[in-house]
């Protein structure tokens, strides 16, 4: 069976950091649609599963320390967002820099340019390990 909301978790988070770290360390707008892409509320204004799983991956990743945000306006925007210290930190690779392996973000840019999903778990996965040993 196919978890398709745990490849888009990783496929939202490392369109996430790649926002962030393209602006870092200015604190910006994070759009959700930006990241979930368009959506329509319903008639009642319930924005999609989808919508609502992106929005749900800003919030986790804020919980474990790796982005932080003044406040959110709606369900729509994270205002004021930025990378934390060690989102930065595993996003720049430091410690891959002295082994002269690739930065996490470039492998993140790779896998956003090539659209592949499997690319993008495998480098989320493994920035997320980073992040639970330096904890």
């Amino acid at each position: 069976m196919l978890d398709i909301h745990i490849t888009e978790f990783y496929n939202d988070t490392g369109r996430i950091f790649n926002r962030l770290y393209s602006q870092f360390p200015r604190q910006i707008i994070l759009w959700v649609d930006e990241i979930s892409g368009p959506d329509q509320p319903d008639e009642y204004g319930m924005h999609s599963d989808r919508y609502m799983a992106t929005y749900a991956t800003i919030l986790w990743l804020q919980q474990e320390g790796l982005i932080r945000f003044d406040d959110i306006d709606k369900h729509d925007a994270f205002n004021h967002c930025c990378l934390t210290l060690e989102g930065f930190r595993l996003l720049s690779g430091i410690a891959e820099l002295a082994q002269e392996n690739e930065r996490p973000i470039d492998l993140i840019r790779l896998a956003l340019k090539s659209q592949s999903s499997n690319q993008m778990e495998v480098v989320v996965a493994y920035i997320l390990a980073s992040h639970r040993k330096a904890t």
